[in-house]
């Protein structure tokens, strides 16, 4: 059985649906033949005389090789966990003027095969997919503007995270710019108020069953932003309520201090805590155990942080991250030392499967974020030598020094086309946070082809 583990899964969750995908084919091609060639974030532009249609065209293909470590959580690989993977897509972006407003659409069509070892045999798999992670109508009429679709929403101010990002959680300190673009918009219905140097957005966005498998609607969910500039803040305040009762309220704000200094914050307390935390009042050795669901207080989270821009043009990002469901020193040990008591009974048994079966269940229970303060930092230079960018950043586990290292050069060719290559480094002690999971280091070698200019 292949088990996988959760990182940096805090928040929303979209609920975009795989589109067959020879019909996604069909529309894209359909989307080129009547567009015309744009940039890849096309905005509304009010020159008369610009088509109706535009549209941009990324077509990416990486390689990973990954390297398993020696982790208690998953000893000769048993979780299944893949060691190479390979991956194509194409992102296609249009954008139509007309019908009284603004259609904007992205679609994804990808495939990727993935390979790995583990104990007991050798593995593999492979997926075709296509997804529509943005379709929707946009139109206006002073002061007020209407959203219809599927739509990427953008509420927040950190860069590795924001919790108040409550419609479309687009960050995670993995990979803070969703490089393989899997984010998918949420499925809403929007109303948007204008006025002066404010805006108050209401909006509505069920959980749709688009398998048609029983209700349509799953969920209703509601939410609303309200944002105000007060000189020289930014500032938001935002919420949302679904009908079962759960609910989060927060704010964020933002200021820029001269032309080379941002400092921003965000703060969220979500009434319901989803995560299962080990009993710690009961013996570790044992096969399976007892994860409860917590019976306290809500959820709060925080992120505080700023941006700084030295003179030659390399960028410093600092961010400090809390999330109170995160486990507690006692809590984490208890679950430490029952993926300790496990691996022994694995070296030590004739038969396996019960060790494997409570490593299997301790895995699921592990989500990253797992403790509570966490300090992410990024270093970025857009052309740290001549044709060469240059981004470092790393997520640090402030309890146990645990963490996680990205580095990616980037040489761009020109517009069209750049390579890239990413180093990913997870450290730790074995009783530590991210000593625990799996993948060790991972290489990325990557080409993406831009047309549009």
């Amino acid at each position: 059985m292949k088990y996988m583990l959760r990182f940096f899964k805090a928040g929303g969750e979209g609920t975009g649906q795989r589109f067959v995908f020879k019909k996604a084919v069909l529309v894209f091609i359909l989307l080129q033949c009547f567009c015309k060639v744009d940039s890849l974030c096309a905005e509304e532009r009010p020159d008369s005389n610009v088509s109706p249609f535009s549209y941009s065209l990324l077509l990416r293909g990486e390689g990973e090789w990954i390297d398993m470590g020696n982790s208690l959580l998953n000893p000769v690989n048993i979780l299944e966990r893949t060691g190479e993977r390979y991956e194509g897509f194409m992102l296609g972006s249009a954008l139509y003027r007309g019908l009284g407003g603004i259609v904007e659409t992205e679609l994804r069509l990808g495939y990727e095969y993935l390979a790995g070892e583990s104990f007991a045999a050798s593995f593999d798999d492979d997926e075709f997919s296509s997804v529509v992670n943005q379709l929707y109508y946009r139109t206006s009429s002073e002061p007020f503007s209407f959203v219809l679709g599927r739509k990427k929403v953008r509420w927040g101010v950190g860069y590795s995270y924001s919790p108040t990002d409550l419609i479309t959680q687009l960050k995670n300190p993995e990979d803070p710019n969703d490089r393989l673009s899997r984010v998918e918009g949420a499925d809403l219905a929007q109303l948007s108020y204008l006025s002066g140097s404010g805006q108050l957005d209401l909006v509505y966005f069920p959980d749709l069953d688009w398998d048609f498998g029983g209700d349509f609607i799953v969920k209703n969910r509601g939410g609303l932003r309200w944002y105000q500039l007060v000189d020289p803040f930014d500032l938001s305040f935002v919420g949302m309520i679904d009908d079962d009762g759960e609910w989060a309220a927060g704010l964020n704000t933002s200021v820029a201090v001269g032309d080379a200094l941002e400092l921003h914050a965000e703060y969220l307390y979500s009434s319901e805590n989803n995560r299962r935390y080990p009993d710690t009042g009961v013996n570790p050795e044992q096969f399976l155990y007892p994860y409860l669901p917590s019976s306290g207080d809500g959820v709060h989270d925080v992120v505080v942080g700023g941006q700084y821009t030295f003179e030659n043009n390399l960028n410093l990002t600092l961010e400090y991250l809390y999330r109170s469901s995160g486990y507690s020193g006692s809590e984490f040990d208890a679950y430490y030392n029952h993926i300790a008591w496990l691996n022994d009974q694995f070296v030590l048994l004739v038969d396996k499967s019960p060790a494997i079966s409570g490593l299997g269940e301790a895995a699921m229970n592990f989500v990253a974020p797992q403790r509570k303060h966490y300090l992410f930092t990024r270093l970025y230079h857009p052309e740290l030598v001549k044709f060469i960018s240059f981004e470092m950043y790393s997520y640090v586990a402030l309890e146990d020094g645990s963490g996680l290292f990205v580095v990616t050069p980037t040489f761009k060719g020109s517009d069209a086309f750049d390579v890239y290559f990413r180093l990913k480094k997870f450290w730790g002690e074995r009783d530590s946070e991210f000593g625990l999971v799996p993948e060790d280091l991972s290489a990325i070698v990557g080409v993406s082809l831009y047309m549009g200019g």
